[in-house]
């Protein structure tokens, strides 16, 4: 079939399913901005179905009604609302009708079990939210405590899985109806889904087990907020989590606005005292890795891992989602004396602690049936993006891995087992808010780099072995980074990303050879310029991933674990057999690392530096785009020179840059000369009206000599500008004539982020001087 996406954005979900379903059916995408756009979508496509894996607004009614239009619900059938998991993971366990009493349950009475089952539910777009015939559902058993099962979290594990699994069951049921259809003149959307479509789960074709469901409304993040003073630590963790990634916690738990996340309970920090803080309405029991600790009503503690400032009236778009000591400290509401005093440190032995704590990094050194010593290095960052410092404690983990192996007890290999995602490469939220972006940018980038180096000289140099086992999804220079090892296992379930272009960087890793040693020449630079998501199955055809296994959670852990075994064992090579095809040598790796970073500083410094701020910009504070890129919306692609801005070879060229630093320079000047004429007319204008009567002739300078009415702007600077140029330069340099408004931006998940009255004092724009950004966002 043809299957036409319908996405507010192209996310793990989404591209999870394209992967599945472009095996067997054509696959295009279409990212709802406008009922407009996806109408016109449906018209150029032509699709058999329309699919909507995320969608947050909705779909017109010229489209379900030419269209079989089916709706992914991360909930079972009978629940409606935009903020299902949410409500799942705030307790909500189906005994309370009214959402009003329910958040006042939830805020005065302790902590109930919450609800043991959830499902995911692919319904038909009818007139009305989340009530249309059902095609399929599929649920899962959940422990809402799960320590770290965030919202998003959730919805890359157990609610990902089984949309695939009522996604592909439901495409696979309307094919079947179809098919005793009349084939020509007959609209799908007249189908009939089968009653028991909606009572009985796909795989074990029971009713849902999870209690009464009801329709909530969206949770305002406002609505979580706690109080350390008599919330618990197991209350305050499910209201943070259950907002996490998007909205957070909107709360002045820190004395001013704020969205927080992270929510993982403390259970080690028992004995500490807390300490207050000036302006803070909690105490602060310790911070570690960018995150701070406060205590709760029931002794125990909360880490709270990042804060995002609130958007004020004025702000053009969000504002990065920084750590929270960082963020704090940008805003002066600690100091670093402060900071440094509370400071809890983890193990000197790297080793994962035995009580609840927050902890990034940690060892496991095990040695299996064959005596065989194996150091599994677990690097459990947020959303998978690695900071400076994040490397730099990464770095110092494998140097402590090396000093354990000795002659006597050799560490025969490492495996780097990531954590919720494996890695997303550099820290992009933490650039964009550091007061050197591209400063921070090439730091981060080669720290990274040094990560890199230790997997392809550190450890082999003391004949370790390096494995990654990739058990989360990856991106860019995550990719790269388990590239580098000389052997990579993937779960089946993971999506790759290993392009850095959409990004508008070069990149760097050292994977101008793991990718080209590994793939060759004509699939590595395919790879990096096809800038679309990539299966594991995939990556193994290319070369990219040596092993697939099946499963995820312990299941996928037990594969990995047997798998490093079993290559030890039949002692498969220190190397992986891709190094061989290209130069791993110290000089060598130099020779790469410094060709790479030599374009690297091109994205950060010259004038090509414009791709990465502005698209850096975009992600970091998730503006809204304004078209879905061709590379997705293969039904826009009229031809194949028909090109996205990053496909295009120019993308690459600073010259290109250059030209348009030098047009933007002159656009300048010439505003400037506009601004010079204008303050003359506008002279002459009040010298003419005050000598109205008098025959005074007009000044020769300004007027020509046939005129007698004053010439507009436009005449007067046709000789000085080129007429092409004159209604931009009307707009940017001479705004009185032509007045426009400031813009602003159109965020995603909009119905979250609210302005603010209070507003904090903000840090200085993200990149001045940057004339591109400028023009398009305006100056903070």
């Amino acid at each position: 079939m043809k299957i036409l996406f319908l996405c507010t954005a192209h996310n793990s979900l989404s591209q999870r399913l394209q992967l599945a379903l472009s095996r067997s059916h054509h696959v295009t995408i279409e990212y709802a901005l406008s009922d407009r756009v996806m109408i016109d979508a449906v018209a150029l496509a032509q699709p058999d179905l329309v699919l909507c894996p995320f969608l947050t607004t909705m779909v017109p009614k010229a489209v379900y009604e030419r269209v079989l239009t089916l709706i992914v619900h991360p909930g079972p059938p009978g629940d409606v609302g935009p903020s299902a998991l949410d409500w799942l993971l705030m307790g909500d366990d189906g005994n309370v009708d009214n959402a009003d009493e329910l958040l006042m349950k939830l805020d005065r009475e302790p902590c109930t079990a919450g609800r043991a089952w959830w499902g995911v539910t692919v319904l038909q777009a009818i007139e009305e939210f989340d009530v249309g015939p059902v095609w399929a559902y599929q649920q899962f058993p959940i422990d809402i405590d799960e320590p770290g099962l965030t919202k998003s979290a959730l919805y890359r594990g157990s609610v990902s899985r089984s949309a695939l699994i009522a996604c592909e069951a439901a495409v696979g049921r309307i094919e079947q109806a179809t098919h005793r259809m009349p084939q020509h003149g007959f609209s799908n959307a007249r189908l009939h889904a089968r009653p028991e479509y909606r009572t009985l789960s796909v795989l074990d074709n029971h009713p849902f087990q999870g209690g009464q469901l009801h329709h909530r409304p969206l949770l305002k993040a406002t609505s979580r907020d706690f109080d350390t003073t008599r919330h618990t630590a197991q209350q305050i963790s499910r209201r943070i989590r259950c907002g996490d990634s998007q909205p957070g916690v909107l709360s002045k738990i820190f004395g001013a606005s704020m969205y927080i996340y992270g929510g993982m309970i403390d259970e080690s920090l028992g004995g500490r005292q807390a300490k207050a803080v000036a302006g803070m309405r909690t105490k602060v029991l310790a911070t570690r890795g960018g995150a701070i600790c406060i205590p709760t009503a029931d002794g125990k503690g909360i880490w709270i891992t990042h804060i995002r400032r609130p958007k004020g009236k004025d702000d053009k778009a969000l504002w990065p989602k920084v750590p929270a000591v960082f963020g704090l400290l940008q805003l002066n509401l600690v100091n670093a004396a402060i900071v440094d005093s509370l400071h809890a440190p983890t193990s000197a032995d790297w080793s994962l602690s035995e009580l609840r704590t927050f902890q990034e990094i940690w060892v496991d050194v095990d040695v299996d049936e064959h005596g065989n010593r194996v150091a599994f290095l677990h690097s459990d960052f947020y959303n998978g993006a690695m900071s400076t410092s994040q490397c730099s404690n990464l770095v110092s983990a494998m140097d402590y891995i090396i000093t354990l192996s000795t002659p006597e007890q050799p560490i025969r290999a490492v495996v780097l087992m990531g954590g919720a995602y494996f890695s997303n490469g550099i820290a992009l939220n933490v650039i964009d808010a550091a007061a050197d972006p591209a400063q921070e940018s090439f730091m981060n980038i080669n720290r990274m780099d040094d990560v890199c180096h230790h997997l392809l000289h550190d450890f082999p140099e003391n004949n370790i072995t390096t494995i990654a086992a990739i058990r989360g999804n990856a991106a860019a220079g995550g990719v790269a980074l388990a590239t580098a090892c000389d052997f990579v296992i993937a779960g089946s379930e993971v999506v790759l990303n290993p392009a850095y272009r959409a990004s508008g960087l070069f990149g760097s890793e050292y994977h101008t050879l793991s990718y080209y040693g590994r793939c060759g020449d004509a699939k590595a630079r395919h790879i990096l310029n096809a800038m679309v998501p990539m299966s594991p199955l995939q990556a193994r055809q290319i070369g990219l991933v040596d092993f697939i296994f099946p499963g995820a959670g312990e299941a996928l852990d037990d594969h990995i674990r047997s798998h490093v075994s079993l290559l030890l064992r039949d002692n498969v090579g220190r190397r992986g057999s891709w190094t061989k095809n290209v130069d791993v040598s110290p000089a060598g790796l130099a020779k790469a690392r410094a060709c790479e970073l030599s374009e690297m500083s091109k994205d950060f410094w010259s004038p090509r530096a414009t791709r990465h701020h502005t698209r850096r910009f975009d992600f970091v504070r998730k503006v809204k785009p304004t078209s879905t890129p061709l590379r997705f919306a293969r039904h826009r692609r009229r031809s194949p020179n028909h090109l996205d801005e990053e496909e295009a070879p120019e993308f690459d060229s600073v010259a290109e840059y250059t030209r348009r630093t030098e047009q933007e320079m002159l656009t300048q000047l010439r505003a400037a000369v506009w601004s010079d004429v204008s303050t003359q007319l506008e002279d002459w204008e009040e010298e003419r009206e005050r000598s109205a009567d008098s025959a005074r002739s007009l000044p020769k300078l300004i007027l020509p000599q046939d005129a007698v009415t004053p010439p507009t702007p436009r005449e007067l600077l046709t000789p000085v500008l080129s007429p092409d140029a004159i209604p931009s330069i009307v707009s940017r340099g001479f705004p009185h004539l032509l007045p426009m408004p400031q813009k602003k931006v159109e965020t995603l998940f909009s119905c979250y982020y609210h302005p603010l009255d209070s507003l904090l004092t903000p840090p200085e724009s993200p990149m001045p001087g940057c004339n591109r950004f400028e023009e398009r966002y305006g100056q903070f």
